[in-house]
């Protein structure tokens, strides 16, 4: 799955199902994923912890997670993915996207029967690129979203940042105070000073929690944010380059074409033309 996500950049919502699959390897990556164990059993490994899955089983994954499955005994699994861009709610500005960004998804969720009945038939469609699967794709989100949210199924970030520390990790306050200032020049030393650790051991519980250094996480998640900028507001690349603290062209250019797999420029284009009237054929190229 990782493989599909980073070489097909840049990604809109993107339904995959694999059949007949034994393991996928430990990987991340900058978008959201609902997986949803259509078929088997499985060991999940995920924030550093490993869970047994049974089918039907759905697990939201954040941004960045280190994740793997890997089938329990000789039997393969087969399983869906909606991966989504968190653009897909429009400009930061927008009220879904607000909201969005306000909460935090419970990592094992429920779905309606209808849903993932809707989650399969969808799985079918891309696979076929039946005419009109990426609405299809839309709307299947937000009514998971939609259900996930009248089953109280979130957290807000409000919320969690009030909870002891007991109930959220010093990571996850160290990962929250990056996204609230990832624009700024942010130093090992200011996330030090919010969790207590020692040098050397943030440095390890991080590596171990997210799967790459501080400086990798927070330019990871500005090039995130720098999609939306490419694709929904005016500023040239220069100009988006440095709103997100990367104050050398060339620099921003070279760690966005490392994670995104193309440079500033042609995800810039291709994202705009994906909204044109029209455009279902980019839509598909930007799936195959």
């Amino acid at each position: 799955m990782s493989e599909n996500i980073e070489k097909n950049a840049p990604v809109y919502p993107i339904i995959n199902i694999f059949q007949q699959e034994k393991k996928i390897e430990r990987h991340h990556h900058v978008v959201f994923e609902f997986f949803y164990l259509k078929k088997g059993y499985v060991n999940f490994e995920i924030g550093g912890k490993s869970y047994k899955l049974g089918t039907g089983s759905v697990v939201f994954i954040q941004p960045l997670e280190v994740h793997s499955v890997k089938s329990i005994g000789n039997d393969s699994f087969e399983y869906c993915s909606l991966v989504f861009d968190s653009s897909v709610f429009g400009f930061e500005n927008n009220p879904c996207r607000e909201f969005f960004d306000s909460v935090r998804l419970k990592r094992f969720v429920e779905l309606s029967d209808k849903i993932l009945n809707h989650f399969v038939l969808l799985c079918d469609s891309s696979n076929k690129k039946t005419p009109g699967y990426e609405i299809l794709q839309t709307t299947l989100l937000f009514d998971i979203l939609s259900y996930l949210i009248i089953t109280n199924q979130y957290e807000t970030v409000a919320l969690l940042r009030k909870q002891t520390k007991y109930n959220i990790s010093a990571i996850d306050i160290a990962i929250e105070y990056i996204k609230d200032n990832f624009a700024d020049n942010i130093e090992l030393q200011d996330v030090l000073k919010l969790t207590n650790y020692s040098r050397s051991h943030f440095i390890r519980l991080f590596k171990e929690h997210t799967g790459m250094n501080l400086v990798e996480y927070i330019n990871k998640y500005r090039i995130e944010k720098a999609c939306l900028e490419l694709i929904y507001s005016k500023k040239n690349i220069t100009e988006i380059a440095t709103e997100f603290g990367f104050n050398n062209i060339q620099y921003f250019s070279r760690v966005f074409k490392q994670y995104m797999n193309c440079t500033p420029k042609q995800y810039q284009m291709k994202g705009k033309n994906s909204m044109k009237p029209n455009s279902a054929k980019d839509a598909k190229d930007r799936i195959n």
